[in-house]
């Protein structure tokens, strides 16, 4: 399940790809945009969490989940377990 947030956002949105955006926005008080949504699908997703290795957002659940405390998109989730092979 998706979820949208209504509360601030930039008043012009920057890359969600780029490499620690979702970190820098939320530490500042703002929604970022789950990169994974934006990328392959051109959804709009905003979401109050980052990914720990990238530090982009993304949506709990969906395109990234929580273990010890620490937040991981599936694609840095792949690429962990691709170097643990």
């Amino acid at each position: 399940m998706t979820t949208s947030f209504d509360g601030p956002r930039y008043e012009s949105e920057p890359d969600p790809a780029e490499q620690g955006i979702g970190k820098k926005q939320i530490t500042n008080g703002y929604y970022a945009r789950c990169w994974i949504c934006a990328t392959a699908f051109a959804r709009l997703t905003y979401t109050a969490r980052y990914c720990a290795v990238c530090e982009r957002g993304f949506c709990e659940g969906v395109h990234g989940n929580f273990s010890r405390n620490r937040g991981t998109c599936v694609v840095c989730g792949a690429r962990k377990a691709d170097k643990a092979k």
